[in-house]
This record gives C-alpha cells, sequence and structure tokens, in this order.
C-alpha cells in the first residue's frame, strides 16, 4: 500500500552547494540543493533559482557561476547564506568563508569546499516560478588532500569530503552513509529471469 499526497516538492537526497555569482570584488552566495548533473560532453549541470532572488538576476548579468559543493563542516554558515539575502548582507564577511579566484570566469570559488565548480552560463529558462539555468563546467578543483591520486580526478575521498547532503521535503541536513556497492558492476550480480 501507498500513500498519496499529490504533486509536492519532494527529492532526496541532493548535494548542499553554495553557487558564487558576481566578481571577486562584490560576490554573492546563495545554497542551492536543487543542482543536477545534465551531460557529460561537453559536462554541464543545471541548478534551479527562484525567480525573484538577487542570485539569479546575477547569474544573468554575469553569465557565470560556481557550484562550490559544501562539506558537513560549514553547515551553520551554508545554512546561512541560503536565509538571507546578498541584497542585505555580505555573505562572505558575515560567515568568514574565504574567497579563492576562478581559473576561467569572473565568480570565485570558495576555500571551504572541498570541491568547485566553474560554471559558463549557456542557457535559462523559467519553469513555473523558478528560474533554471545551464551551466557549462569549465574548471573543476578538487582540495588535493581529498584526492587518492593528484592526476586522477574521480581518486577523490567521498568520506574525507564528507558532503552536506540536504533531504528535499524533509528539511534536514544528513550526511552519507556507508558504501554498499560499486555502480555499472553490482546489477551484473542479478540473472535475468526467464
Amino acid at each position: 500500500m501507498k500513500t498519496t499526497f499529490g504533486p509536492k516538492k519532494i527529492m532526496f537526497p541532493c548535494p548542499t552547494t553554495l553557487v558564487v555569482t558576481g566578481s571577486f570584488e562584490k560576490a554573492n552566495i546563495v545554497t542551492i540543493a536543487w543542482v543536477s548533473l545534465l551531460s557529460s560532453s561537453p559536462p554541464t549541470l543545471g541548478i534551479s533559482v527562484g525567480q525573484n532572488g538577487f542570485s539569479g538576476n546575477e547569474i544573468k548579468k554575469n553569465g557565470n557561476f560556481s557550484v562550490n559543493i559544501a562539506s558537513a563542516n560549514i553547515m551553520t554558515e551554508s545554512d546561512f547564506c541560503g536565509i538571507n539575502s546578498g541584497k542585505d548582507i555580505d555573505k562572505f564577511k558575515a560567515t568568514g568563508l574565504t574567497k579563492l579566484p576562478s581559473k576561467i570566469i569572473m565568480s570565485p570559488i570558495i576555500k571551504e569546499c572541498p570541491l568547485n565548480l566553474e560554471c559558463k552560463l549557456v542557457d535559462a529558462n523559467i519553469v513555473g516560478i523558478t528560474n533554471h539555468f545551464i551551466g557549462e563546467i569549465v574548471e573543476t578543483h578538487i582540495d588535493t588532500d581529498k584526492l587518492r591520486n593528484v592526476n586522477i580526478y574521480n581518486s577523490f575521498d567521498i568520506e574525507a569530503i564528507n558532503p552536506l547532503i540536504y533531504i528535499g521535503g524533509a528539511r534536514e541536513y544528513r550526511v552519507l552513509g556507508r558504501k554498499v556497492g560499486d555502480t555499472y558492476q553490482i546489477g551484473k550480480n542479478l540473472k535475468v529471469k526467464e
């Protein structure tokens, strides 16, 4: 048996990301959990931002943004950036988070986030009351001490990264649990029933 509720905004788990807009001198941070990879070639991701917010207008104006994956140790700062407007406060100054210059785009990245993605805006649409931005990932930064092999990007240690996870619908933060299997492998154990 299942209980139905009609259309609701519920999805989990979602990464807690700090999206930075603007220039190095005047940057803003907004917390966004509605983030998803969209394509691998070129690598693109999508983010959803409310239409009435400061950050959406900054992304449209500047044509770029950085997506910074928050770790659990900056949970308080991450939540703060999601409940305060960049129109009213300098979130870098208020939280003590550190701006680092990006290599390719104008918007900075955040030092305290173990994974940072520089994105150039390639498309923008409105669905319902939400801006949907598609960004091409043009540079990837990973904390060196979170890599098992500094020459291989996907050798990151997810436990060391300790990403902060948002549970949509329940409105709570979590951390990852233990590994339970390897993708593209575990399914090979299932025998097809005739």
